[in-house]
Formats: C-alpha cells, sequence, structure tokens
C-alpha cells in the first residue's frame, strides 16, 4: 500500500489547537514508557496546552513547520530561528525546539522534511547552523539525528515537574559546508 505524502506549510495561531494536541500525544508516547506519571501529567498540561502554542505562535522569532496529509496534522517542527545560546558553553545558532510526529507516521520521511525545513529556516536567517536537545534514551530520535550528520556536543538536564532527564546536545552547520557553531562573544 503507498502512502501519500505529507505536505509542509508554515503554522498559524489557528492551528493551535492541533498543534497541542499532537504535543500531548508525542510527548506522552515518548516519555510515559512505564505508565501516565503525575509528574508527566501536569508537564503534558502545563506545557503543551493550546494557550502555551497560541502563545508561542504569536511570537515573531519563532516558526512552526506542520506537516499533513488532508485535514490531518502528523508532525511539526518548533525552530527558535534567532541566534540562541545551547547549553554547551559557546554554541550558538539557531534551535529547533521541537520535532514531532506521530508514531504511526513515523518512518514515512514526515520528520526528515520537517527537519529540512527547520535547516533551511536556519539558514535564511543567517544563523550558521541548528542545534537540538534529545532525551538520551530516545535512541530512535539520536539515530535520527546522527544519520543526518548531526554531531553531538555535549550534556545537559531537561527538568520535568522537578525530575531531570538527560538530553544530549546536537548540532549541523547549515550554509555551508565548512560552518561552525556559532561562538558567542
Amino acid at each position: 500500500m503507498k502512502i501519500s505524502p505529507a505536505s509542509i506549510r508554515a503554522g498559524s495561531v489557528a492551528d493551535a489547537e492541533t498543534i497541542a494536541a499532537l504535543a500531548i500525544q508525542v510527548f506522552l508516547d515518548t516519555y510515559a514508557t512505564a505508565g501516565v506519571r503525575p509528574d508527566l501529567a501536569n508537564e503534558a498540561f502545563a506545557e503543551y496546552g493550546r494557550g502555551k502554542f497560541e502563545k508561542r505562535l504569536h511570537e515573531t522569532g519563532r516558526v512552526f513547520f506542520l506537516a499533513e496529509r488532508g485535514a490531518g496534522l502528523l508532525g511539526f517542527a518548533e525552530v527558535l530561528r534567532d541566534h540562541v545560546a545551547s547549553p554547551v558553553t559557546g554554541v550558538v545558532g539557531a534551535e529547533l525546539v521541537r520535532l514531532y510526529v506521530q508514531p504511526q507516521a513515523q518512518g514515512a520521511g514526515i520528520g526528515g522534511a520537517l527537519l529540512l525545513a527547520a535547516e533551511n529556516c536556519a539558514m535564511h536567517a543567517g544563523s550558521g547552523g541548528l542545534w537540538l536537545s534529545a532525551w538520551e534514551r530516545n535512541t530512535r530520535a539520536l539515530a535520527f539525528y546522527q544519520h543526518l550528520h548531526y554531531q553531538d556536543l555535549g550534556f545537559a538536564y531537561y527538568v520535568i515537574q522537578g525530575q531531570s532527564f538527560g538530553n544530549r546536545i546536537l548540532y549541523k552547520p547549515v550554509g555551508s559546508s565548512d560552518a561552525k557553531p556559532l561562538v558567542q562573544p
């Protein structure tokens, strides 16, 4: 059975509700592997509610790319296109805040298409590179980024409701083959 391709478009405030629903779904699928605990439920509703995405979609330095098939949202990428400092000292670039793809749509090229849109956004913003953090236990995501030539620059913690989760900080130069991570002055 052939799956029809997804289309990629820029997100708008009108998309906040569907982005929020997809974000909660993917967040819980990723982190709640042993069941939904209160800390994860609190984080899901606090960080991924419609109001939070409405606010983010209004921010001028933040861009959302949506992958859709028909009227259905399959994934999204959230990018801060300005020069953002990463948790790794001295590394600055555009930040891929989130790249979320519905579990049943993974492996169909949607994540790659969204990542390419994010990289192009970073390049057009003149940032020189794109960095992101990925949970150290999300081996599928880490393999995906490694396959697409992201460099592992180090480690940082992300705290969810008082519980620390280790993340790998990954970076890829965009725009030219000799681009290096920008170093803060």
